[in-house]
């Protein structure tokens, strides 16, 4: 069974863990690189990266890492969150994790910011991320200004996915979530 879960800022070294892998398993669809990052490879950038205005989303399948997500909120108030670091381990793919993990995210937003829409970058040869984006409300609404290669992808504020929608939107079989301790921001 995979849950997925909100992670704490003291379990940094999870999160540390998955985006080592997720970087060095499928470099071209983050903006960082594994070199950039280990060069930076200190406790406080890693809390930073698991604490507001993050909330980081980590997806476990008997208890072992399956996958990654975050939110970030922008500094100013505002009505749009970004859905950033998303990545399901190879193993676990085909599986439901990755809309697991988009769910858990949706769901966040219904109960501690209703108001806000979601947004993320994907790269556009990214087929796969495209289909499950797509699957679970997203809609293209433009490129990247910021790299000609990714496409904005965006998706209205929403009521929790687990109220409207319970099952991934693939024709497979998903992964059956159970949501944990949800915090705000």
């Amino acid at each position: 069974m995979t849950s997925v879960r909100v992670l704490d800022p003291g379990e940094w070294p999870l999160w540390r863990a998955l985006r080592l892998r997720a970087l060095e398993e499928s470099p071209s669809a983050f903006g960082s690189t594994l070199a950039e990052v280990l060069a930076r490879d200190a406790e406080l950038y890693w809390r930073a990266g698991v604490s507001a205005p993050m909330v980081p989303f980590v997806a476990e399948t008997d208890g072992i890492g399956a996958g990654m997500a975050r939110l970030m909120f922008p500094a100013q108030p505002a009505s749009t969150a970004e859905l950033i670091s998303l990545w399901v381990a190879p193993e676990s793919r085909g599986r439901g994790v990755g809309h697991a993990l988009v769910a858990a995210a949706v769901d966040h937003l219904a109960v501690h910011h209703p108001a806000t829409r979601l947004r993320l970058a994907v790269v556009e040869s990214n087929a796969p991320a495209r289909a499950l984006y797509t699957g679970s409300g997203f809609g293209v609404v433009g490129r990247n200004p910021e790299d000609d290669a990714e496409l904005l992808m965006e998706r209205r504020a929403a009521t929790r996915t687990t109220d409207a929608d319970p099952a991934p939107r693939s024709g497979r079989e998903g992964a059956r979530v159970r949501r944990e301790g949800s915090r705000d921001r």
